[in-house]
Parts: C-alpha cells; structure tokens; sequence
C-alpha cells in the first residue's frame, strides 16, 4: 500500500471524524449490508445513520459532498413517480425522510418489491432524484444491545423486531436511539458517539401515562427531540395516545432504569409521527417552539415556554379522561397527511405526505410560523375579481405580500389584485 509521506497526513488529522474518513478511503472499509430501513437521521459532517431493524444494527454512511445547495422550495407533488424512475419500479411503502442540514438534499428511505428490499434516495428541489449506491458507499456499524428477538407481529403485519429503532436523534456529539430491548423493560434508549469505536450505554425508561392510567415499560418513544428546560438538557419524548414525557439528558447512564416526567396528554389514539424542535417568527418576533407531527390527529406546535412551565411543577399523576388534554397549551396546525417531517431551514419544515384529495405522495417545503400552503385551499381571494384593496389595509399591506411570496414559492403566478 503507498501512502503520502507522514507529514502530508498529519495537517488534515484535526479531528476523529477527519481521520475515520481518511482511513476509510485508504483501507476501503466495506459498505454496510443494508437489510431494512425503519429511521433516519444526520449526524456531522455528511454522515447518514441508517437504522436496521433487521441486521440488529445502525449503519453510518459517509455520503459523498452534497449535491444541491440550501435554498430551494420543495414542490415534489408526484413523488411516487419520481422514485418509481430513480429505482427503476415503484415503492412499496416509504419509510423516512432526512434532510442534511445545510444543503438542499433530502434523503428519503423505501422498501420496494415482495421481498421489502431498502433503498435511499436523494431528492432536490429541482425535482431531482437519484438512488444512493449503498453497495459503492463507505460506511460502519454499530451492533445494537438486547435486539429483540422472535418473529411476533402485531395484527398480523407489524413486526415486533421493526421498533428495534422507533427513533434517532443526533446531539451533543451522540446519537441517541429509542426503542426496544430484548428484555422484560424493554423500552429503551441507546446512546452511542460517533465514530463507532466505544460501543454503547443502554437506559430502561419507564413513564407514567396518565390516559391508561398505568406505569409503562413495554412501549417504545415514539419521537424524540432535545430542548433546554430551566437552563438543563433535556430529552423530549412522545408515546403512543399521546403523552409528552420529559428525562434530563444527564440521568441517561447505561445501566439505570429511569422513569421521565410526564408533562402533558395531547390526545387518545394518535401515534407521533415526529418530534422537532424550531423557531418561528410570531408577532415579529422568534418564538422557540416543539413541532408535534401526528397520525391519526393535527400537529401541535407547543411553546417552549409552556414546557419550561410544566416541567418545572411535578408532572401528571392521576388519571386524565379519554380526549382531554392536559399540562400544556398547544396550537392545532394544518398539516393534514404529514407522516414525516424535518427541519429543511430556519424559515421552512420539509414533509412527506399523502395530499388527503389525491392520494399521491408530496414531498413539499412547508413555512414555520404559517404552517400550510397556498394550493392546498379555495378560498375567497381565489375567485376572479375578489380585491385586496376593498378589503381593507389589512388585505393590502399583510396578506397581498403574503399571498404573492407563496404562490411564487409554489410555482403559481401572483394573485390578481383589482
């Protein structure tokens, strides 16, 4: 093997990841065999984990330089098309969505076939789709601890081993997993840093889910993010019917059976869909706030202040009714059909959902702090001669503007204006 001189090596080793790169390009680590996909997420410098539930495994993909830059407005409205030409057959199912943070790409996770075979694709806001060559990309991987074992399924198509990783989260220079165990507490979080080469603290987390009225340990978070609460990190949790729990990032050790703070009930019969935490501009102003996606319900945008306030009194104990909500303040949003949702830019979520007129898959850019777009409605100031002016300067100075940067976003033409 030649290698460059030793003193040509040494500038470029500033940091770990700087030579887990290095050394995978001069030794070929091999590609991860990808088996399944069930969540997505980025860490620094370019690399994807790949959670698979089947290998028992999370797969780091250091990904080639991005190939779009920050900026464009997604617009993808036949999205089962364009992976249907970048895959050469149509989806399956469609699994995850992550957008890497500073570039206009967004990765999107399938299965295709009988036989559920994975597959990544990389999308643009020009409507480009590429299929990423896991065989051609450099990666490495981490085993999971306590992977559950067995074929049980739920209704008889949800794999158990499929919540092995419910969801991912990079911060603080670690990527935290929440899922399951192969044990009787089996809901659980796994934290690992990257480059994988010290292995991984495993944590029980337990909470009291004040709908069911009962301690639970068995089901998995559902989705995650991390915020700072009385000057403290903290991770935030959503379940299933749909509790916001609270674990103070410090009390995740390996080994400990934590129980977190329920803090709020959002609703019965929901599942999250996602967890994200933003800044949106209310009033003139930027406003910190905890984006949560729903299945089976809206979204909530909950004000950080409002969980500040929650987390710091003692937290639901006592059983609250079916359908009542408690310990936060949240704000219903329109966005209907969203199954998956990320941070695209400080101004913009991108969403993967289903256009609840059409069926077809969207893969579209979406404004903090508006929360819908223009196509999605009819309303009055679509009808010809309808007049902003007329109706007052409201009308004019506020919603014209409005109204003409969103249709440009879209596409469309400005709205006429007698």
């Amino acid at each position: 093997m030649n290698l460059p001189p030793r003193s040509r090596l040494l500038p470029a080793m500033k940091t770990p990841l700087t030579i887990l790169l290095l050394l995978a390009a001069v030794l070929r680590v091999p590609a991860a065999d990808v088996q399944s996909v069930s969540r997505l997420a980025f860490g620094p410098d370019g690399v994807l984990f790949v959670a698979d539930w089947k290998a028992s495994a999370i797969h780091a993909l250091v990904l080639p330089p991005a190939s779009a830059p920050a900026g464009g407005h997604f617009n993808i409205r036949d999205l089962d098309r364009r992976l249907a030409r970048a895959l050469g057959e149509a989806p399956a199912a469609i699994i995850d969505l992550a957008m890497r943070p500073g570039t206009g790409d967004a990765y999107v996770a399938v299965v295709t076939g009988a036989a559920q075979r994975p597959a990544l694709v990389r999308l643009g806001a020009d409507g480009r789709a590429e299929r990423l060559d896991l065989a051609a990309t450099k990666s490495t991987s981490l085993p999971l601890k306590d992977a559950p074992k067995g074929d049980l399924k739920f209704w008889d198509e949800t794999p158990l081993r499929s919540l092995t990783v419910t969801d991912m989260k990079w911060h603080g220079g670690k990527l935290y997993v929440a899922g399951l165990a192969n044990t009787d507490f089996s809901s659980t979080l796994r934290v690992a840093a990257y480059p994988f080469t010290g292995g991984q603290s495993v944590t029980a987390v337990a909470i009291y889910h004040a709908t069911h009225d009962q301690t639970e340990t068995r089901a998995p978070i559902r989705a995650m993010t991390f915020v700072t609460l009385g000057g403290e990190p903290h991770l935030i949790a959503a379940y299933t019917c749909t509790p916001l729990v609270t674990f103070p990032v410090a009390a995740i050790k390996d080994g400990a059976k934590l129980t977190g703070k329920t803090i709020a009930e959002l609703g019965f019969g929901n599942t999250p869909n996602g967890l994200l935490a933003y800044t949106a501009e209310v009033n003139g102003q930027p406003m910190e706030f905890v984006l949560v996606a729903n299945a089976m319900r809206s979204s909530d945008a909950v004000p950080l202040t409002e969980l500040e306030a929650a987390n710091a009194r003692a937290g639901l104990k006592e059983m609250v009714p079916f359908g009542e909500i408690r310990g936060v303040r949240s704000t219903p949003l329109p966005l209907a059909g969203v199954f998956r949702i990320d941070n695209q830019d400080a101004g913009r979520f991108v969403a993967l959902r289903r256009n609840p007129e059409t069926g077809a898959s969207e893969l579209v850019s979406i404004g903090k702090g508006l929360y819908l777009r223009r196509s999605d409605f009819v309303a009055e100031y679509n009808f010809p001669g309808y007049s902003y002016k007329a109706n007052g300067p409201v009308q004019t100075g506020f919603l014209l503007p409005l109204h003409e940067r969103l249709n440009r976003e879209e596409g469309f033409p400005p709205p006429v204006s007698n």
